[in-house]
């Protein structure tokens, strides 16, 4: 069988991927599949997948959670469009609210914009929408969009030059392609996914499915699932219906306040599971829950008229979603200081996975980090035999120096001045060896912040900092100056802008992951282990351990980037030497536990040099 393999070489194993991933598909199967840092992933799904669509008519939709990542994709099909002239087409989606032509729509909360833009269209307001029924302007501009890389931002800027919806533009796009790039959420979320494939004519059934990054998937769907109300959101709400005088909800929300205030105000200890049932009597009390939210989505419509977004909408939202769900979910009451936080949250993404996968031709997940197989297939709710492959990296081993040195920790209980003082001291000690960039991630920009006290001290190189929340281009423009020094330290958390998703070949000498950075053991967390004991017996693993291990080795990551990158990783903290720890890393991982660190680093640097 010929793939449509769309370089002059193949990469180790790269062949043996295609070929499995061709049968899994042929045979309406699904694949779960850990492939590390340069194994060429996408290239190596695509251009089986494309093989196995072309031939059987089907559609292949790939999903990622970054950006950086549809351009992959798409430089990925047009050197496979040139290399054999083959012709097919290929859409490309981010959040709708990022396509829309409306001024201000990207700042908006993603369930103001959801109403505000229904509201514009059944009001015959938004000119590119009314335009986008238009066959002939449609047309015209999908037939300059052919003619280019059909990247969100090339269908946003044509699109609008046509005066044309964006969005409408690429669901237009997309009806005629056979990729279809995408978030996870178009097909994760049950409402948008009928939405979704309605509008372009697709059945999921014709789809073969492939998730990048797929690590990030069961969290990315309980977020999808998870829901908050709160105090503040309310008072929010209160001084909204106030100002715009939409008098039949001022009395009903005061009542709601006065009510979660009262729920809070009982509360012994910080967080207190509560029932379904209990918060939907004590509302009926005050109105009926289903005229309650048909009111509140009437007011805040009217809301966003004036000002786009509005609290009422997040409290209808709330409501709407709280009484879904009972298995899989937990539901309990928050107080942080003044603001009492009430909280739905999802514990088992297979609830939205597993139909997906039950119902897609193929469904193949695929990241660096998919440790143990086992794991994602439970989780997810695949089926058993679902096929899994652990690839290991293709880069030399010789070419990293991995180390863990088990001297100080982050444990909460062993927390402390001095601890952060020795940790300051080592990592200084190491990145003031290190001919090079330095990343240093941290459980917590707390713990960072209490350990960078001290290394500003010690270091004597350059050093930036990873700020909480970054934008688009803030992250750049950090990244880029980072990369323009020779010697330069960045102190990052484990979950912050960089601890995945960034390409930096030759920039990092040196990666130090300080401490493990396992959830808070609070009430979620707690449920969560006990909700995979009941269900696989795994509950301490699936639901504490290996998703902080997964962290921890997406933040190694980011030093050895392709076959000529040559560095140092530590793990730093007594813990990665225990075991029940050890035993989750890389199997090919040359592993060295040292006290001697020094040595075997000054070494390594001067081999390499």
């Amino acid at each position: 069988m010929v793939f449509f393999f769309p370089y002059e070489k193949l990469r180790p194993t790269q062949e043996q991927i295609m070929k499995e991933i061709f049968q899994v598909i042929q045979q309406k199967k699904h694949a779960i599949i850990h492939a590390p840092t340069g194994m060429g992933k996408t290239a190596a799904s695509l251009s089986p997948a494309l093989t196995a669509a072309l031939e059987k008519k089907l559609t292949i939709l790939f999903l990622t959670s970054r950006h950086t990542q549809h351009k992959i994709v798409l430089e990925t099909v047009q050197n496979i469009k040139q290399k054999y002239c083959v012709n097919f087409n290929v859409a490309s989606f981010i959040g709708k609210k990022w396509m829309c032509a409306q001024e201000g729509a990207s700042t908006m909360p993603t369930q103001d914009f959801v109403e505000f833009c229904r509201s514009l269209r059944e009001d015959e307001k938004c000119e590119y929408y009314l335009n986008s029924k238009s066959k002939t302007k449609v047309s015209v501009c999908n037939d300059e969009l052919l003619q280019i890389i059909p990247t969100t931002e090339n269908i946003v800027t044509t699109s609008m030059k046509h005066k044309i919806c964006p969005y409408e533009s690429a669901l237009h796009l997309a009806s005629n392609s056979t990729i279809i790039i995408a978030d996870y959420f178009y097909i994760f979320n049950e409402s948008i996914r009928k939405n979704f494939l309605s509008k372009i004519n697709k059945n999921l059934e014709d789809c073969i499915v492939i998730v990048d990054e797929a690590h990030n998937l069961p969290e990315r769907v309980r977020d999808l699932m998870s829901s908050i109300l709160s105090t503040n959101i309310i008072q929010r709400a209160i001084k909204e219906a106030k100002k715009y005088n939409i008098e039949p909800v001022i009395l009903p929300l005061i009542e709601l306040l006065h009510l979660i205030q009262q729920i809070g105000s009982k509360l012994v200890d910080e967080e207190k599971k509560i029932s379904s049932q209990f918060l939907v009597n004590e509302i009926d009390k005050i109105k009926p829950l289903q005229q309650f939210i048909a009111e509140l989505e009437t007011s805040a419509d009217l809301v966003r008229n004036e000002q786009k977004q509005s609290s009422l909408g997040v409290i209808a939202s709330f409501l709407k979603k709280w009484p879904e769900g009972e298995k899989g979910f937990i539901r309990y009451v928050k107080k942080e200081k003044e603001n009492v936080k009430i909280f739905l949250q999802c514990l088992d993404p297979s609830i939205i996975t597993k139909p997906v996968i039950n119902q897609c031709h193929s469904m193949i997940i695929m990241s660096g980090t998919l440790l143990p197989t086992i794991m994602y297939q439970d989780v997810l709710g695949f089926q058993d035999g679902t096929f899994k492959q652990e690839y290991s990296s293709p880069f030399p081993e010789k070419n990293k120096l991995t180390l863990i040195i088990p001297k100080t920790t982050t444990k909460f209980t062993l927390r402390s001045p001095e601890q952060y003082k020795n940790i300051a001291e080592i990592c200084a000690q190491i990145t003031n060896e290190i001919h090079g960039n330095s990343l240093l991630f941290f459980p917590s920009y707390k713990i960072r912040d209490d350990v960078a006290f001290f290394f500003q001290e010690y270091s004597n190189k350059t050093i930036l900092f990873e700020q909480p929340n970054l934008q688009k281009k803030q992250k750049e423009e950090l990244l880029k100056k980072y990369s323009s020094y020779k010697g330069a330290v960045m102190l990052c958390t484990a979950t912050g802008s960089f601890g995945e998703g960034i390409d930096l070949p030759g920039i990092n000498k040196c990666v130090i992951v300080i401490g493990l950075p396992l959830d808070k053991p609070n009430l979620r967390s707690r449920e969560l282990i006990q909700y995979y004991d009941e269900l696989f017996g795994k509950g301490w693993d699936y639901g504490y351990t290996l998703p902080a291990i997964t962290k921890t080795l997406q933040n190694s990551g980011r030093c050895i980037r392709n076959e000529k990158d040559k560095g140092v990783l530590v793990f730093l903290d007594e813990r990665y030497d225990w075991p029940r720890y050890k035993k989750l890393f890389p199997r090919e991982w040359n592993l060295i536990s040292s006290l001697n660190y020094m040595k075997e680093i000054q070494q390594f640097v001067n081999q390499n040099a």
